[in-house]
């Protein structure tokens, strides 16, 4: 029974990583997070042009497209779905799962950095664009672009490992991850409580652009076995 148990201090130590991340993440302010800021506003300078300057307590700072990169914008918990999901999905298929689950962390990482820059940089040249009338608002705008380039990253980081690892994982795994803590956690958490102003709308956007993504990830991963069918019935 104990060495069943101590095999799988990996995964307790993933979850606590994750619970002691939430839990920084929730009392920290741009200062704190500049492990995660400074890269992803590197990454938006160098990629997109984007004249992002540091200012202590605020984050950086773009005069030209009105923008203020800060703590909300760190994408901290992108990081934890991300290493949740690598980590949970694959784990049974890997030899060492305290390789595999400083491997999560490493991914999750870069892949959270690269979401950041492409979200800053398409927020960026979205605020200043001719689309905007009636329910079209910039805030939502910025909102949809945010829930896409997370949802989209996670997918696309989750086909990437398993084709490394070259073994099928769950399909259903990083909706469930992704929806599981954007919005499971922050509405267990109103239980006794009324929920926020918009947080129904907010959770209604998240779950339609999640469940299309996953509809078209479904697709994308269905056409190399069509294809390979439709060759085997030709031959």
């Amino acid at each position: 029974m104990l060495n069943r148990i101590l095999r799988q201090w990996p995964a307790c130590l993933a979850i606590g990583l994750a619970l002691g991340t939430k839990a920084f993440y929730s009392h920290a302010g741009a200062d704190e997070l500049l492990w995660v800021l400074a890269p992803s506003a590197w990454l938006a300078r160098f990629v997109g042009g984007i004249d992002l300057v540091y200012e202590q307590g605020a984050g950086f700072i773009s005069h030209t497209h009105h923008m203020v990169v800060g703590s909300s914008c760190a994408g901290v918990n992108f990081l934890v779905i991300c290493l949740l999901c690598l980590y949970f999905s694959f784990a049974t298929r890997v030899p060492n799962k305290a390789r595999w689950l400083l491997y999560s962390g490493l991914i999750s990482f870069a892949g959270t950095i690269a979401a950041n820059g492409l979200r800053i940089v398409v927020s960026a040249r979205l605020w200043s664009a001719d689309i905007y009338g009636g329910e079209m608002t910039p805030e939502l705008v910025h909102r949809l672009v945010g829930v896409a380039i997370y949802y989209a990253s996670l997918l696309s980081i989750y086909l990437v490992v398993e084709s490394r690892i070259g073994q099928r994982a769950s399909t259903m795994a990083p909706l469930a991850w992704y929806l599981g803590i954007s919005l499971g956690i922050p509405l267990a958490g109103r239980v006794y409580g009324e929920a926020p102003p918009g947080f129904v709308a907010h959770a209604a956007w998240v779950l339609t652009v999640a469940l299309l993504l996953t509809l078209i990830h479904l697709l994308v991963k269905a056409l190399p076995y069509a294809r390979r069918n439709r060759l085997h019935c030709k031959s």
